[in-house]
């Protein structure tokens, strides 16, 4: 298509693949990680209601989608006029309305859009499982939230497997090397909740 040949015309230029990658990359694991600690902290202290657990978990989604649209269209803006600037003075002429600060502007819109909804679809998808506990009946309530929880600790697991794959994909190097190092901050995580539970619990 037309239009997807020339996003990829203005990435190019102005070298924006590599940093979509890195929106992609760590917001995504943002996203995933921020589900993954709103679910484990209320599973670990035994919140029932699937209700409270979306509610939280979609308003931190859409939080950290906003935050990161916004933000990233700020500062890319911010960076590429910098650059631009730059450039104008290095090679003493105006580059307004030119295709290097066309592709500026599409790289900017771009790089925001990703850098909102990778963290967006990455926290979403870990807490789909508690939609389906919606309307389970007040005695098997437990149980269908004890298969939820499970069920979206192993997805965030599969999605920060997943974004160790692509970094190892994106590297060249070996695929599970870099899903074995992306693992263990889930597991600190892990850890983490596990102890705050412990000292508050305690107290």
């Amino acid at each position: 298509m037309k239009i997807i040949d020339n996003l990829r015309q203005n990435l190019s230029m102005v070298e924006g693949e590599n940093i979509l990658r890195r929106y992609f990359v760590m917001n995504g694991f943002d996203g995933a990680l921020t589900a993954f600690g709103i679910i484990l902290g209320s599973w670990i202290a035994g919140a029932t209601d699937p209700t409270i657990l979306i509610i939280a978990g979609m308003s931190a989604s859409f939080a950290m989608g906003i935050s990161g649209f916004w933000i990233a269209y700020l500062t890319e803006s911010a960076e590429r006029t910098k650059e631009q600037k730059e450039l104008e003075e290095q090679m003493v002429t105006d580059l307004k309305n030119t295709k290097i600060s066309k592709a500026n502007r599409w790289v900017a819109l771009i790089t925001a859009f990703v850098d909102g909804i990778s963290p967006l679809i990455f926290s979403l998808i870990a807490i789909v499982p508690f939609l389906f506990v919606l309307g389970t009946p007040v005695a098997n309530m437990q149980s269908a939230m004890t298969i939820a929880y499970i069920i979206s600790t192993c997805l965030v697991v599969v999605e920060v497997t997943i974004l160790g794959l692509f970094l190892g994909a994106v590297s060249g190097k070996n695929k599970i090397i870099y899903a074995l190092k992306i693992l263990p901050a889930a597991i600190i995580l892990a850890g983490l909740t596990f102890l705050l539970e412990f000292v508050v619990g305690n107290h």
